[in-house]
Protein backbone atom coordinates (compact mmCIF):
# COMPACT_ATOMS: atom_id res chain seq x y z
CA UNK A 1 0.00 0.00 0.00
CA UNK A 2 1.14 3.52 -0.70
CA UNK A 3 0.12 5.12 2.59
CA UNK A 4 -0.14 4.42 6.29
CA UNK A 5 -3.91 4.67 5.89
CA UNK A 6 -3.79 1.90 3.30
CA UNK A 7 -1.66 -0.29 5.55
CA UNK A 8 -3.96 0.26 8.51
CA UNK A 9 -7.01 -0.50 6.41
CA UNK A 10 -5.32 -3.66 5.11
CA UNK A 11 -4.45 -4.87 8.63
CA UNK A 12 -7.91 -4.13 9.98
CA UNK A 13 -9.56 -5.85 7.02
CA UNK A 14 -7.27 -8.87 7.41
CA UNK A 15 -8.07 -9.09 11.10
CA UNK A 16 -11.80 -8.80 10.55
CA UNK A 17 -11.87 -11.47 7.84
CA UNK A 18 -9.57 -13.72 9.88
CA UNK A 19 -11.84 -13.40 12.92
CA UNK A 20 -14.92 -14.22 10.84
CA UNK A 21 -13.28 -17.22 9.17
CA UNK A 22 -11.78 -18.33 12.49
CA UNK A 23 -15.20 -18.21 14.11
CA UNK A 24 -16.58 -20.25 11.21
CA UNK A 25 -13.84 -22.86 11.73
CA UNK A 26 -14.51 -22.95 15.49
CA UNK A 27 -18.23 -23.18 14.85
CA UNK A 28 -17.60 -26.11 12.49
CA UNK A 29 -15.44 -27.87 15.07
CA UNK A 30 -18.04 -27.32 17.79
CA UNK A 31 -20.73 -28.62 15.49
CA UNK A 32 -18.66 -31.78 14.89
CA UNK A 33 -17.99 -32.09 18.64
CA UNK A 34 -21.70 -31.74 19.36
CA UNK A 35 -22.45 -34.44 16.80
CA UNK A 36 -19.90 -36.73 18.50
CA UNK A 37 -21.52 -36.04 21.87
CA UNK A 38 -24.86 -36.96 20.36
CA UNK A 39 -23.45 -40.24 19.09
CA UNK A 40 -22.00 -41.01 22.54
CA UNK A 41 -25.37 -40.31 24.21
CA UNK A 42 -27.06 -42.63 21.73
CA UNK A 43 -24.49 -45.35 22.45
CA UNK A 44 -25.00 -44.84 26.19
CA UNK A 45 -28.73 -45.32 25.87
CA UNK A 46 -28.40 -48.33 23.56
CA UNK A 47 -25.75 -49.97 25.75
CA UNK A 48 -27.78 -49.42 28.92
CA UNK A 49 -30.88 -50.94 27.29
CA UNK A 50 -29.01 -53.98 26.00
CA UNK A 51 -27.12 -54.63 29.22
CA UNK A 52 -30.32 -54.26 31.25
CA UNK A 53 -32.17 -56.60 28.95
CA UNK A 54 -29.40 -59.20 29.13
CA UNK A 55 -29.15 -59.33 32.89
CA UNK A 56 -32.17 -61.58 33.35
CA UNK A 57 -30.57 -64.66 34.91
CA UNK A 58 -30.41 -65.01 38.71
CA UNK A 59 -26.62 -65.06 38.55
CA UNK A 60 -26.15 -61.88 36.52
CA UNK A 61 -28.88 -60.03 38.40
CA UNK A 62 -27.01 -60.31 41.70
CA UNK A 63 -23.34 -60.83 40.81
CA UNK A 64 -21.49 -57.78 39.39
CA UNK A 65 -18.57 -59.97 38.23
CA UNK A 66 -20.86 -62.21 36.17
CA UNK A 67 -22.74 -59.19 34.86
CA UNK A 68 -19.43 -57.60 33.82
CA UNK A 69 -18.37 -60.73 31.96
CA UNK A 70 -21.71 -60.76 30.17
CA UNK A 71 -21.40 -57.08 29.23
CA UNK A 72 -17.82 -57.53 27.97
CA UNK A 73 -18.75 -60.52 25.82
CA UNK A 74 -21.87 -59.08 24.32
CA UNK A 75 -21.64 -55.31 24.24
CA UNK A 76 -18.07 -53.92 23.85
CA UNK A 77 -18.01 -50.19 23.08
CA UNK A 78 -14.89 -48.05 22.79
CA UNK A 79 -16.70 -44.75 23.41
CA UNK A 80 -18.52 -45.80 26.59
CA UNK A 81 -17.72 -47.65 29.77
CA UNK A 82 -20.10 -49.78 31.86
CA UNK A 83 -19.98 -49.65 35.66
CA UNK A 84 -21.66 -52.53 37.58
CA UNK A 85 -21.87 -52.35 41.36
CA UNK A 86 -23.33 -54.97 43.75
CA UNK A 87 -23.05 -55.25 47.52
CA UNK A 88 -19.37 -56.31 47.46
CA UNK A 89 -17.76 -55.59 44.16
CA UNK A 90 -17.33 -52.77 41.68
CA UNK A 91 -16.79 -53.89 38.06
CA UNK A 92 -15.84 -51.55 35.19
CA UNK A 93 -16.04 -52.75 31.58
CA UNK A 94 -14.30 -50.57 28.98
CA UNK A 95 -12.12 -50.74 25.89
CA UNK A 96 -8.84 -48.76 26.20
CA UNK A 97 -7.76 -46.51 23.30
CA UNK A 98 -6.21 -48.61 20.56
CA UNK A 99 -7.29 -51.93 22.09
CA UNK A 100 -9.53 -54.52 20.43
CA UNK A 101 -10.86 -56.50 23.39
CA UNK A 102 -12.58 -54.88 26.34
CA UNK A 103 -11.04 -54.76 29.78
CA UNK A 104 -12.86 -55.93 32.91
CA UNK A 105 -11.61 -54.26 36.07
CA UNK A 106 -12.95 -55.83 39.29
CA UNK A 107 -12.40 -54.09 42.60
CA UNK A 108 -13.99 -53.84 45.98
CA UNK A 109 -16.94 -51.59 46.34
CA UNK A 110 -15.72 -48.01 46.89
CA UNK A 111 -12.37 -48.47 45.10
CA UNK A 112 -12.48 -45.99 42.19
CA UNK A 113 -9.05 -46.60 40.70
CA UNK A 114 -10.16 -48.84 37.87
CA UNK A 115 -12.30 -46.34 35.96
CA UNK A 116 -10.91 -45.03 32.63
CA UNK A 117 -10.21 -41.34 33.10
CA UNK A 118 -8.20 -38.50 31.57
CA UNK A 119 -6.09 -35.94 33.41
CA UNK A 120 -4.61 -32.57 32.65
CA UNK A 121 -5.87 -29.12 31.71
CA UNK A 122 -6.78 -30.11 28.17
CA UNK A 123 -8.77 -33.12 29.43
CA UNK A 124 -10.64 -30.97 31.92
CA UNK A 125 -11.48 -28.48 29.17
CA UNK A 126 -12.79 -31.21 26.86
CA UNK A 127 -14.83 -32.86 29.60
CA UNK A 128 -16.25 -29.53 30.74
CA UNK A 129 -17.24 -28.70 27.19
CA UNK A 130 -18.85 -32.14 26.84
CA UNK A 131 -20.88 -31.48 29.97
CA UNK A 132 -22.01 -28.15 28.51
CA UNK A 133 -23.18 -29.99 25.40
CA UNK A 134 -25.33 -32.29 27.58
CA UNK A 135 -23.14 -35.35 28.10
CA UNK A 136 -24.03 -37.20 31.34
CA UNK A 137 -24.10 -40.75 32.61
CA UNK A 138 -27.07 -43.10 32.01
CA UNK A 139 -28.17 -45.08 35.10
CA UNK A 140 -30.55 -47.93 36.03
CA UNK A 141 -30.93 -50.80 38.59
CA UNK A 142 -31.44 -54.51 37.89
CA UNK A 143 -31.82 -56.92 40.75
CA UNK A 144 -29.16 -55.99 43.30
CA UNK A 145 -26.87 -54.43 40.69
CA UNK A 146 -26.56 -50.73 39.94
CA UNK A 147 -25.71 -50.12 36.28
CA UNK A 148 -24.05 -46.87 35.09
CA UNK A 149 -23.09 -46.26 31.44
CA UNK A 150 -20.84 -43.22 30.93
CA UNK A 151 -18.54 -41.87 28.27
CA UNK A 152 -15.06 -43.31 28.06
CA UNK A 153 -13.19 -40.11 29.06
CA UNK A 154 -9.81 -41.35 27.83
CA UNK A 155 -11.20 -42.18 24.38
CA UNK A 156 -13.12 -38.89 24.18
CA UNK A 157 -10.09 -36.78 25.10
CA UNK A 158 -7.84 -38.72 22.70
CA UNK A 159 -10.32 -38.23 19.87
CA UNK A 160 -10.45 -34.51 20.48
CA UNK A 161 -6.66 -34.25 20.85
CA UNK A 162 -6.18 -36.08 17.53
CA UNK A 163 -8.40 -33.44 15.87
CA UNK A 164 -6.40 -30.46 17.20
CA UNK A 165 -3.81 -30.49 14.36
CA UNK A 166 -6.59 -30.46 11.79
CA UNK A 167 -8.20 -27.56 13.68
CA UNK A 168 -4.92 -25.60 13.66
CA UNK A 169 -4.40 -26.28 9.95
CA UNK A 170 -7.93 -25.01 9.27
CA UNK A 171 -7.17 -21.84 11.24
CA UNK A 172 -3.97 -21.27 9.26
CA UNK A 173 -5.86 -21.76 6.01
CA UNK A 174 -8.48 -19.29 7.22
CA UNK A 175 -5.74 -16.77 8.03
CA UNK A 176 -4.20 -17.20 4.56
CA UNK A 177 -7.59 -16.78 2.92
CA UNK A 178 -8.20 -13.67 5.06
CA UNK A 179 -4.85 -12.21 3.96
CA UNK A 180 -5.59 -12.77 0.27
CA UNK A 181 -9.19 -11.51 0.48
CA UNK A 182 -8.12 -8.46 2.50
CA UNK A 183 -5.48 -7.58 -0.06
CA UNK A 184 -7.96 -7.90 -2.93
CA UNK A 185 -10.71 -5.97 -1.14
CA UNK A 186 -8.36 -3.27 0.11
CA UNK A 187 -6.92 -2.70 -3.33
CA UNK A 188 -10.44 -2.55 -4.75
CA UNK A 189 -11.58 -0.08 -2.09
CA UNK A 190 -8.45 2.09 -2.18
CA UNK A 191 -8.06 2.14 -5.95
CA UNK A 192 -10.03 5.43 -6.36
CA UNK A 193 -8.03 7.01 -3.52
CA UNK A 194 -4.71 5.87 -4.99
CA UNK A 195 -5.70 7.02 -8.49
CA UNK A 196 -6.81 10.43 -7.21
CA UNK A 197 -3.61 10.75 -5.18
CA UNK A 198 -1.49 9.92 -8.23
CA UNK A 199 -3.40 12.44 -10.32
CA UNK A 200 -2.96 15.15 -7.69
CA UNK A 201 0.75 14.37 -7.47
CA UNK A 202 0.98 14.83 -11.25
CA UNK A 203 -0.76 18.19 -10.87
CA UNK A 204 1.67 19.16 -8.10
CA UNK A 205 4.55 18.23 -10.41
CA UNK A 206 3.21 20.62 -13.05
CA UNK A 207 1.39 18.21 -15.36
CA UNK A 208 -2.01 19.88 -15.76
CA UNK A 209 -3.24 17.57 -18.50
CA UNK A 210 -6.77 16.44 -17.48
CA UNK A 211 -6.84 12.66 -17.07
CA UNK A 212 -10.24 11.38 -15.88
CA UNK A 213 -10.32 8.29 -13.63
CA UNK A 214 -12.52 5.27 -14.28
CA UNK A 215 -14.88 5.27 -11.30
CA UNK A 216 -18.00 3.60 -9.98
CA UNK A 217 -20.07 5.75 -7.61
CA UNK A 218 -21.44 2.61 -5.92
CA UNK A 219 -17.99 1.66 -4.60
CA UNK A 220 -16.89 2.74 -1.12
CA UNK A 221 -14.53 5.46 -2.34
CA UNK A 222 -15.95 5.61 -5.85
CA UNK A 223 -17.68 8.90 -5.06
CA UNK A 224 -14.23 10.43 -4.48
CA UNK A 225 -13.16 9.52 -8.02
CA UNK A 226 -16.51 10.72 -9.37
CA UNK A 227 -16.02 14.05 -7.57
CA UNK A 228 -12.47 14.23 -8.91
CA UNK A 229 -13.71 13.60 -12.45
CA UNK A 230 -16.30 16.34 -11.96
CA UNK A 231 -13.59 18.71 -10.76
CA UNK A 232 -11.40 17.75 -13.73
CA UNK A 233 -14.29 18.42 -16.11
CA UNK A 234 -14.87 21.80 -14.48
CA UNK A 235 -11.18 22.57 -14.62
CA UNK A 236 -11.00 21.56 -18.27
CA UNK A 237 -14.01 23.75 -18.98
CA UNK A 238 -12.39 26.60 -17.03
CA UNK A 239 -9.14 26.16 -18.94
CA UNK A 240 -11.09 26.23 -22.18
CA UNK A 241 -12.93 29.35 -21.10
CA UNK A 242 -9.64 30.91 -20.03
CA UNK A 243 -8.05 30.14 -23.39
CA UNK A 244 -11.07 31.50 -25.24
CA UNK A 245 -11.12 34.58 -23.00
CA UNK A 246 -7.41 35.13 -23.59
CA UNK A 247 -7.92 34.77 -27.32
CA UNK A 248 -10.82 37.22 -27.21
CA UNK A 249 -8.76 39.59 -25.08
CA UNK A 250 -5.84 39.46 -27.52
CA UNK A 251 -8.21 40.05 -30.40
CA UNK A 252 -9.93 42.80 -28.45
CA UNK A 253 -6.64 44.57 -27.67
CA UNK A 254 -5.51 44.22 -31.27
CA UNK A 255 -8.79 45.55 -32.66
CA UNK A 256 -8.99 48.34 -30.08
CA UNK A 257 -5.42 49.34 -30.87
CA UNK A 258 -6.20 49.29 -34.56
CA UNK A 259 -9.32 51.42 -34.07
CA UNK A 260 -7.47 53.95 -31.91
CA UNK A 261 -4.38 54.01 -34.09
CA UNK A 262 -6.09 55.69 -37.04
CA UNK A 263 -7.39 58.80 -35.21
CA UNK A 264 -4.17 59.02 -33.21
CA UNK A 265 -2.12 58.91 -36.39
CA UNK A 266 -4.24 61.63 -37.97
CA UNK A 267 -4.00 63.82 -34.87
CA UNK A 268 -0.25 63.34 -34.53
CA UNK A 269 0.23 64.29 -38.18
CA UNK A 270 -1.78 67.46 -37.81
CA UNK A 271 -0.02 68.33 -34.55
CA UNK A 272 3.30 68.01 -36.37
CA UNK A 273 2.04 70.37 -39.08
CA UNK A 274 0.86 72.88 -36.47
CA UNK A 275 4.18 72.74 -34.63
CA UNK A 276 6.13 73.39 -37.85
CA UNK A 277 3.90 76.34 -38.69
CA UNK A 278 3.28 75.11 -42.21
CA UNK A 279 -0.27 76.51 -42.40
CA UNK A 280 -0.82 78.54 -45.54
CA UNK A 281 -4.24 80.05 -44.85
CA UNK A 282 -6.58 80.44 -41.87
CA UNK A 283 -8.89 77.99 -43.63
CA UNK A 284 -6.22 75.28 -43.35
CA UNK A 285 -6.04 75.89 -39.61
CA UNK A 286 -9.80 75.60 -39.23
CA UNK A 287 -9.88 72.44 -41.37
CA UNK A 288 -7.12 70.84 -39.31
CA UNK A 289 -8.76 71.75 -36.01
CA UNK A 290 -12.11 70.43 -37.23
CA UNK A 291 -10.54 67.15 -38.33
CA UNK A 292 -8.72 66.79 -35.01
CA UNK A 293 -11.95 67.55 -33.18
CA UNK A 294 -13.81 64.91 -35.18
CA UNK A 295 -11.08 62.34 -34.59
CA UNK A 296 -11.08 63.09 -30.86
CA UNK A 297 -14.84 62.53 -30.84
CA UNK A 298 -14.32 59.19 -32.58
CA UNK A 299 -11.76 58.20 -29.94
CA UNK A 300 -14.00 59.39 -27.11
CA UNK A 301 -16.96 57.45 -28.55
CA UNK A 302 -14.85 54.30 -28.92
CA UNK A 303 -13.49 54.57 -25.39
CA UNK A 304 -16.98 55.19 -24.02
CA UNK A 305 -18.30 52.10 -25.80
CA UNK A 306 -15.42 49.96 -24.54
CA UNK A 307 -15.99 51.14 -20.98
CA UNK A 308 -19.72 50.43 -21.36
CA UNK A 309 -19.06 46.86 -22.51
CA UNK A 310 -16.51 46.34 -19.74
CA UNK A 311 -19.00 47.57 -17.16
CA UNK A 312 -21.71 45.29 -18.50
CA UNK A 313 -19.39 42.27 -18.59
CA UNK A 314 -18.30 42.77 -14.96
CA UNK A 315 -20.27 40.83 -12.28
CA UNK A 316 -23.02 43.10 -10.96
CA UNK A 317 -22.71 44.38 -7.39
CA UNK A 318 -25.92 44.70 -5.39
CA UNK A 319 -27.82 44.34 -8.66
CA UNK A 320 -31.50 45.20 -8.49
CA UNK A 321 -34.18 43.90 -10.84
CA UNK A 322 -35.08 46.25 -13.65
CA UNK A 323 -38.38 48.07 -13.41
CA UNK A 324 -41.05 47.50 -16.02
CA UNK A 325 -41.22 50.28 -18.63
CA UNK A 326 -43.55 51.06 -21.52
CA UNK A 327 -41.60 49.72 -24.49
CA UNK A 328 -43.82 51.38 -27.13
CA UNK A 329 -43.40 54.82 -25.61
CA UNK A 330 -39.62 54.44 -25.21
CA UNK A 331 -39.20 53.24 -28.81
CA UNK A 332 -41.16 56.26 -29.99
CA UNK A 333 -39.03 58.60 -27.87
CA UNK A 334 -35.73 57.07 -29.07
CA UNK A 335 -36.36 56.54 -32.79
CA UNK A 336 -38.26 59.76 -33.57
CA UNK A 337 -35.30 62.12 -32.89
CA UNK A 338 -33.02 59.86 -34.96
CA UNK A 339 -35.48 59.94 -37.85
CA UNK A 340 -35.78 63.74 -37.56
CA UNK A 341 -32.03 64.08 -38.15
CA UNK A 342 -32.42 62.20 -41.47
CA UNK A 343 -35.23 64.04 -43.28
CA UNK A 344 -34.26 62.45 -46.59
CA UNK A 345 -34.82 58.94 -45.28
CA UNK A 346 -38.15 57.18 -44.63
CA UNK A 347 -38.40 55.87 -41.10
CA UNK A 348 -41.81 54.41 -40.19
CA UNK A 349 -42.63 53.83 -36.52
CA UNK A 350 -45.43 51.55 -35.32
CA UNK A 351 -45.03 51.54 -31.54
CA UNK A 352 -48.35 51.58 -29.68
CA UNK A 353 -48.06 52.40 -26.00
CA UNK A 354 -48.80 49.69 -23.45
CA UNK A 355 -46.45 46.68 -23.80
CA UNK A 356 -44.33 46.42 -20.63
CA UNK A 357 -40.92 44.81 -20.17
CA UNK A 358 -38.31 45.00 -17.41
CA UNK A 359 -35.16 46.62 -18.80
CA UNK A 360 -32.93 49.57 -18.02
CA UNK A 361 -34.18 52.40 -20.31
CA UNK A 362 -30.61 53.46 -21.07
CA UNK A 363 -29.73 49.89 -22.11
CA UNK A 364 -32.63 49.73 -24.55
CA UNK A 365 -31.77 53.22 -25.78
CA UNK A 366 -28.21 52.07 -26.55
CA UNK A 367 -29.50 49.00 -28.39
CA UNK A 368 -32.11 50.84 -30.50
CA UNK A 369 -29.79 53.73 -31.28
CA UNK A 370 -27.05 51.45 -32.57
CA UNK A 371 -29.39 49.26 -34.64
CA UNK A 372 -31.29 52.15 -36.23
CA UNK A 373 -28.07 54.11 -36.78
CA UNK A 374 -26.53 51.11 -38.57
CA UNK A 375 -29.63 50.77 -40.73
CA UNK A 376 -29.40 54.44 -41.72
CA UNK A 377 -25.67 54.22 -42.49
CA UNK A 378 -25.56 50.92 -44.37
CA UNK A 379 -28.90 50.91 -46.27
CA UNK A 380 -30.70 53.26 -48.67
CA UNK A 381 -34.37 52.26 -48.50
CA UNK A 382 -37.08 52.76 -45.94
CA UNK A 383 -36.77 51.55 -42.34
CA UNK A 384 -39.68 50.15 -40.32
CA UNK A 385 -39.61 50.02 -36.52
CA UNK A 386 -42.49 48.18 -34.85
CA UNK A 387 -43.49 46.98 -31.39
CA UNK A 388 -45.88 44.15 -30.57
CA UNK A 389 -46.66 42.01 -27.56
CA UNK A 390 -46.92 38.25 -27.68
CA UNK A 391 -48.23 35.99 -24.94
CA UNK A 392 -44.94 35.91 -23.01
CA UNK A 393 -42.76 38.58 -24.61
CA UNK A 394 -42.49 42.01 -26.13
CA UNK A 395 -40.95 42.09 -29.61
CA UNK A 396 -39.28 45.05 -31.32
CA UNK A 397 -38.46 44.70 -35.01
CA UNK A 398 -36.21 46.95 -37.08
CA UNK A 399 -36.53 46.10 -40.78
CA UNK A 400 -34.69 47.77 -43.64
CA UNK A 401 -35.01 47.37 -47.41
CA UNK A 402 -31.42 46.53 -48.11
CA UNK A 403 -28.88 45.90 -49.18
CA UNK A 404 -28.63 43.03 -46.67
CA UNK A 405 -25.74 40.93 -45.43
CA UNK A 406 -24.13 37.77 -46.76
CA UNK A 407 -24.31 34.65 -44.55
CA UNK A 408 -20.68 35.09 -43.40
CA UNK A 409 -21.42 38.67 -42.37
CA UNK A 410 -24.53 37.57 -40.42
CA UNK A 411 -22.48 35.02 -38.45
CA UNK A 412 -19.93 37.69 -37.45
CA UNK A 413 -22.23 40.67 -37.18
CA UNK A 414 -22.31 40.67 -33.35
CA UNK A 415 -18.58 40.18 -32.85
CA UNK A 416 -16.75 43.14 -31.39
CA UNK A 417 -15.01 45.39 -33.93
CA UNK A 418 -16.42 43.48 -36.86
CA UNK A 419 -17.33 45.99 -39.57
CA UNK A 420 -17.82 43.87 -42.67
CA UNK A 421 -16.49 44.78 -46.12
CA UNK A 422 -17.77 48.40 -46.10
CA UNK A 423 -15.04 49.98 -43.99
CA UNK A 424 -15.40 53.33 -45.77
CA UNK A 425 -18.36 54.12 -43.49
CA UNK A 426 -17.53 55.62 -40.11
CA UNK A 427 -17.99 53.24 -37.20
CA UNK A 428 -16.26 51.23 -34.51
CA UNK A 429 -17.78 47.80 -35.07
CA UNK A 430 -19.16 47.75 -31.49
CA UNK A 431 -22.74 48.86 -32.06
CA UNK A 432 -24.35 45.44 -32.56
CA UNK A 433 -22.25 43.93 -29.74
CA UNK A 434 -23.57 46.62 -27.42
CA UNK A 435 -27.12 46.04 -28.63
CA UNK A 436 -27.03 42.29 -28.03
CA UNK A 437 -25.38 42.67 -24.60
CA UNK A 438 -28.05 45.22 -23.59
CA UNK A 439 -30.82 42.73 -24.43
CA UNK A 440 -29.06 39.84 -22.67
CA UNK A 441 -28.71 41.89 -19.48
CA UNK A 442 -32.50 42.06 -19.30
CA UNK A 443 -32.99 38.36 -20.08
CA UNK A 444 -33.86 39.01 -23.71
CA UNK A 445 -32.18 38.25 -27.01
CA UNK A 446 -31.31 39.89 -30.32
CA UNK A 447 -31.68 37.95 -33.57
CA UNK A 448 -30.71 38.85 -37.10
CA UNK A 449 -32.07 37.56 -40.39
CA UNK A 450 -30.63 39.08 -43.54
CA UNK A 451 -30.67 38.60 -47.29
CA UNK A 452 -28.36 40.55 -49.60
CA UNK A 453 -31.28 41.17 -51.99
CA UNK A 454 -34.05 41.97 -49.52
CA UNK A 455 -32.46 43.61 -46.49
CA UNK A 456 -32.13 42.80 -42.80
CA UNK A 457 -34.53 42.17 -39.94
CA UNK A 458 -33.35 42.75 -36.37
CA UNK A 459 -35.68 41.18 -33.76
CA UNK A 460 -35.33 42.35 -30.15
CA UNK A 461 -37.22 40.04 -27.77
CA UNK A 462 -37.82 40.92 -24.11
CA UNK A 463 -39.76 38.96 -21.44
CA UNK A 464 -43.10 40.66 -20.93
CA UNK A 465 -43.75 42.22 -17.53
CA UNK A 466 -47.03 42.33 -15.64
CA UNK A 467 -48.70 45.73 -15.25
CA UNK A 468 -47.94 47.57 -12.05
CA UNK A 469 -50.64 47.42 -9.42
CA UNK A 470 -51.53 50.82 -8.07
CA UNK A 471 -51.77 51.09 -4.32
CA UNK A 472 -55.27 51.84 -3.06
CA UNK A 473 -55.61 55.01 -1.03
CA UNK A 474 -56.57 54.36 2.59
Amino acid sequence: MKSSFGRRLFLVTTLEIAVVLGLLVIAGMLFAFNASIGIIRSEQTATLDRVTAGLVTPTTMHDARAAGAFAASRFPRTSVSVLLVDGERRVVVFTPPGAVAPTIDVRKRGDLRGEPSAHGTFAQLVLGLATVFGLSAARTHVGSIDIVVRANEAVLVKTVRDGVPEFLVALLIALAIAFVLARILTRQVLRPLVDVTDALERFAAGDLTPQPIVANARESLGSLAVAYNGAIAQMEHAFGERDRANARMRQFVADAGHQLRTPLTVMRGFIAILRKGELRTPADRERILETMHRQSQIMASLIEKLMLLDRWDAPPENARPFEAIDIGRLVEDVVTPIADTQPTRTVRIDAPAGPLAAIDPSDLTHALTNIVDNALKYTTGAIDVSVRRNEMSVVIEVVDEGPGMAPDEVRQAFERFYRGPRRDIDGSGLGLSIARRALERAGGKLDLVSDPARGSRFTLTLPAAAPKREKLAV
